[in-house]
């Protein structure tokens, strides 16, 4: 009888951005893969480009409450993590670099990905494949040759129904009673790429897109797992999309917002954030 052929263990290059719901996806890829891993890189940007500075002023005049609700969920993350003696209890989720920090991995920031210095770092990581975790830029051809495996992504919809941004709060405005997260391939346009598995969850009456980003995220956890295990053993699906059926959305409008109001949505609440930072994991 002859040996079972065990696939080696592959090298890991993570893409991502430094927000509560990213972070506790990140957090547990790190908890299974942090040894394969050979490097981290997060988005600095808001808005390709654009300046930091360029980029607020126009997100503000497009959806001002979203983009300060955001900022303010990012504020607390950071505020939470840093009174875990004083409130009593371990915080949820914590910034990036501070789980970086737990698996003495350091984190790259940058506004564009593709850039040759960038790409010459990951190229020198040698990944086996490229791991998005929300990650807010786009990668070109070059980029994804880097990685033998190929490069896949976490997206919170049921692709392709809502390609594109804050795809959970465009699932309240349209008044959807299920949306999901969904595993795909990267491929050269914003979530079009085969999908390697999807999960459903129901939106709630009266729910809010915190609580809804943070169960996206703890269903999107397990399942970045299983389909990095799944790529390792070559066992990755690739079931392509039927883009005719599908939806894309950029940044929330303020119209967007009062469609989820409409539909009896909270789109954001400071108690929701609270909650969801401090509840157990």
């Amino acid at each position: 009888m002859g040996e079972t052929k065990v696939p080696r263990p592959i090298r890991l290059a993570i893409f991502t951005i430094d927000l509560p719901e990213a972070n506790a996806i990140t957090h547990r890829v790190l908890a299974v893969f942090h040894p394969q891993v050979a490097g981290m890189i997060r988005s600095r940007s808001l808005r390709r480009g654009q300046r930091t500075w360029d980029a607020l002023k126009h997100l503000y005049r497009r959806s001002g409450p979203l983009l300060v609700a955001k900022g303010l969920e990012s504020a607390l993350c950071h505020i939470v993590s840093r009174l875990p003696r004083l409130i009593g209890r371990v915080p949820r989720t914590a910034p990036l670099r501070r789980i970086a920090k737990c698996y003495s991995l350091s984190v790259h920031s940058t506004s564009n990905i593709n850039a040759p210095h960038w790409r010459q770092l990951v190229a020198d990581w040698k990944p086996d494949l490229l791991v998005s975790i929300y990650m807010n830029q786009l990668f070109q051809p070059e980029l994804l040759g880097l990685a033998p495996l190929g490069a896949i992504n976490v997206h919170p919809s049921l692709l392709p129904n809502h390609r594109g941004l804050w795809p959970y709060i465009w699932a309240m405005a349209d008044g959807d009673r299920q949306t999901g997260v969904t595993v795909h391939w990267i491929d050269e346009t914003l979530d079009t790429g085969g999908i390697i598995q999807q999960r459903s969850t129901p939106i709630y009456p009266g729910e809010s897109a915190i609580s809804l980003a943070h169960r996206c995220a703890d269903i999107a956890a397990e399942m970045m797992v299983e389909a990095i295990h799944s790529v390792e053993q070559g066992l990755a699906a690739d079931v392509r999309q039927e883009l005719g059926q599908g939806s894309y959305h950029s940044w929330p409008d303020r119209e967007c917002l009062l469609k989820c109001k409409e539909n009896g949505h909270r789109c954001f609440s400071v108690t929701d954030m609270w909650r969801e930072l401090l509840r157990a994991a």
